[in-house]
């Protein structure tokens, strides 16, 4: 995905439309992830996480086929309609990939989760990387856009025979008595699982803001030219992808509740420094405590929802809740900027990041906190 989004001044071209019509263009795969994370916990408890994973990513392969092909005939709607079926594999299968890793990571007995997410964002910078590239060396876009969409579904399939066959299927408990009832908690009914989704809101949304909106702000407000915003933006990905290879053993030390809120204070700290330095070369400090910040975020809050047994639904119902805040929430932030400034619109990111830090109580491990002290 990393590869398409460098080129996307040329998937604009391609396809003859305005901005405005692109971002509806784009958008297409956000509701097609969005339905397909909602109906993911239930789809994994009954067939399992490693069918949602196959299924998800050679879907995910499919629509961007069809992306590249409608490329080809300049059809915007055919991009969509593209991104719309990527969207659906996405979601199913991303869901798939944190059920296993929230399970590799129990059976682990350690943190593994940040880690699996620093592979994800070391993947978003090769693929930014193999997009530019691309455009360097005058590859074409349906060519790269055809092969890594064969390469990711090869991959996957590949993972097939690697991954246990049962993983997030809901275990079916037997009543003993005829009279026995057996009660079943909609996830989103759970006081602990919303405190957890609304911790991975604040944290998705200030690292998806990051993405869209800091290197338009070094531009903007900064006055600075886009290689400066490049570097700017090099450093916050840099910082996130070095705390999620290095956070675990932290967690391991110290709890997810400590490795929560250190670094969200920390991306707090980082975020206001942006806001308010005088010089870029120390909003390049704030963007690297940014990062650092919100990188154990996702991870952290996904498997604090994967502590107990059957945790397929809550893992889907929080993952959802992020992804709400990364995939909605920025572009919806975007009018906030045009309204107040982009820097001025970062204090609302820091108020969610702070939120993110109060909620993480919510994270501490269920056979060691009472029912009703979360946030405590």
């Amino acid at each position: 995905m990393s590869a398409w989004l460098v080129r996307l001044p040329e998937v604009r071209s391609s396809i003859q439309v305005s901005i405005a019509i692109l971002g509806w263009v784009l958008f297409a795969s956000s509701v097609g992830a969005m339905t397909s994370l909602l109906l993911a916990g239930r789809f994994i408890a009954r067939f399992g996480a490693r069918t949602a994973v196959i299924l998800g990513f050679t879907v995910l392969g499919i629509g961007q086929t069809i992306q590249g092909l409608s490329l080809v005939i300049a059809s915007p709607v055919g991009v969509a309609f593209g991104g719309l079926i990527s969207g659906l594999g996405y979601g199913i299968g991303d869901v798939g990939i944190n059920v296993e890793g929230a399970e590799l990571e129990k059976r682990r007995g350690k943190s593994l989760l940040p880690q699996l997410h620093g592979a994800y964002s070391l993947g978003a910078l090769t693929g930014a990387g193999i997009g530019t590239a691309a455009i360097v060396t005058d590859f074409p876009l349906v060519f790269q856009v055809l092969v890594l969409a064969i390469g990711t579904t090869v991959i996957a399939w590949w993972t097939y025979k690697k991954l246990p066959v049962a993983t997030g299927r809901l275990e079916k408990s037997v009543n003993i008595l005829p009279s026995t009832r057996t009660v079943r908690k909609t996830p989103l009914l759970d006081k602990r699982i919303v405190f957890l989704g609304l911790g991975i809101m604040g944290l998705s949304l200030a690292e998806g803001g990051s993405n869209d909106w800091l290197a338009l702000s070094v531009v903007d407000d900064y006055k600075l030219d886009t290689t400066t915003a490049g570097i700017t933006f090099a450093i916050m990905t840099a910082a996130m992808v070095v705390t999620r290879f290095t956070g675990g053993k932290l967690v391991d030390r110290f709890g997810r509740v400590f490795a929560l809120r250190a670094f969200g204070l920390a991306g707090v700290v980082g975020i206001l420094v942006v806001i308010l330095s005088p010089t870029i070369y120390l909003a390049w400090v704030g963007a690297g405590l940014w990062g650092a910040g919100v990188a154990l975020g996702f991870p952290l809050f996904i498997s604090a929802a994967a502590d107990g047994e059957n945790s397929s639904g809550r893992v889907a119902t929080v993952t959802t809740f992020g992804y709400i805040a990364f995939l909605v929430g920025p572009p919806l932030l975007g009018f906030v900027g045009q309204s107040w400034g982009l820097l001025n619109m970062f204090y609302l990111l820091a108020a969610c990041v702070a939120a993110a830090v109060f909620f993480a109580g919510a994270a501490r491990p269920v056979n060691t906190q009472e029912a009703e002290s979360y946030l405590a």
